[in-house]
C-alpha cells in the first residue's frame, strides 16, 4: 500500500482516463486523473444526468464527475461486474454519506477528490476513504485540528497523511467532519477515540478496523479506513 501508484490509461462506456485500481483487504479502490467524458450519459444514472447539468462551476463538475465514475467503478469491482456504469447509481444520505444503488442492492462506497485526482472505495460497510494535497497551513490549523503528541516531530507531509487519517476515520463512521478532529488521536500505534467518534464507534458495535496508506501521487497523501 505505500508504493508508488501506478496510473495507465483506460476507457469505455463514455469516457477515458489515467487509472489506478488497487485492492486493500477486501475493498476494492479506483484512482482517477485527466478524466474525459465526451457522453457522461453513458455512464450516469437518469437523476445523475440531472445532478450534473445543474451544476454550474467547472472545477465542481468535473470533480463531481470523478468521484462517480470512481465509485461506479469501485463498486462494479467489488460487487457488480458485468453491470454498466449507467445501473449503478450513486446516492447520498441525509448526512452526505456516499452509497451505491444497483439491481435492489445497496452498497456502501467512499469518495474523495484533491488537485485532479478522483478516488472511491467499495468492499465494507465500514469504510472511509480519503485524499489530501501536500500544501502549507496556517498555524492555527495544526494547533486547532490536532493533539500536541500528533503534532510532534511530523513535517508537512505526515501532518497532511494524519489529516487524511483522520477523514477517512470519521467518513467510516458515518460522522464526516461534523465530528471534532480532536476526538481521534492518531499519535500511537493505534487509533484512541473518545467523544463523539468513541460514542458511535460503540454504537456501531466497536468494529474491529484497519487503517492504511497508499499513495496517490506527487504532492498528494491517501488514507484508507476499512472494517477487517
Amino acid at each position: 500500500m505505500d508504493g508508488r501508484t501506478v496510473f495507465a490509461a483506460a476507457g469505455g462506456e463514455g469516457f477515458s482516463a489515467a487509472a489506478a485500481r488497487f485492492r486493500a483487504g477486501p475493498c476494492s479502490v479506483v484512482l482517477l486523473r485527466d478524466l474525459s467524458a465526451a457522453s457522461p450519459a453513458a455512464f450516469l444514472a437518469g437523476s445523475e444526468q440531472a445532478a450534473f447539468g445543474a451544476l454550474k462551476i467547472p472545477k465542481r463538475k468535473a470533480e463531481w464527475l470523478g468521484g462517480r465514475l470512481a465509485a461506479k467503478l469501485a463498486g462494479a469491482d467489488a460487487f457488480f461486474q458485468g453491470v454498466p456504469l449507467r445501473e449503478i447509481e450513486v446516492r447520498r444520505e441525509l448526512t452526505g454519506s456516499p452509497f451505491l444503488v444497483c439491481r435492489g442492492e445497496r452498497r456502501h462506497v467512499s469518495i474523495s477528490h484533491s488537485a485532479g485526482t478522483c478516488g472511491a472505495a467499495a468492499g465494507t460497510d465500514f469504510l472511509g476513504l480519503d485524499i489530501e494535497e501536500v500544501a502549507p497551513r496556517h498555524p492555527g490549523w495544526y494547533r486547532d485540528y490536532f493533539t500536541p503528541a500528533e503534532r510532534e516531530g511530523r513535517d508537512e507531509a505526515a501532518m497532511t497523511g494524519l489529516w487524511a487519517a483522520k477523514e477517512a476515520l470519521f467518513k467510516a463512521l458515518g460522522l464526516g467532519l461534523s465530528c471534532d478532529t480532536l476526538d481521534a488521536d492518531l499519535s500511537g500505534p493505534g487509533p484512541v477515540l473518545k467523544g463523539r467518534a468513541l460514542a458511535r464507534w460503540e454504537e456501531l458495535g466497536r468494529p474491529p478496523f484497519a487503517l492504511e496508506r497508499f499513495d496517490p501521487g506527487p504532492g498528494l497523501e491517501g488514507r484508507l479506513v476499512w472494517g477487517r
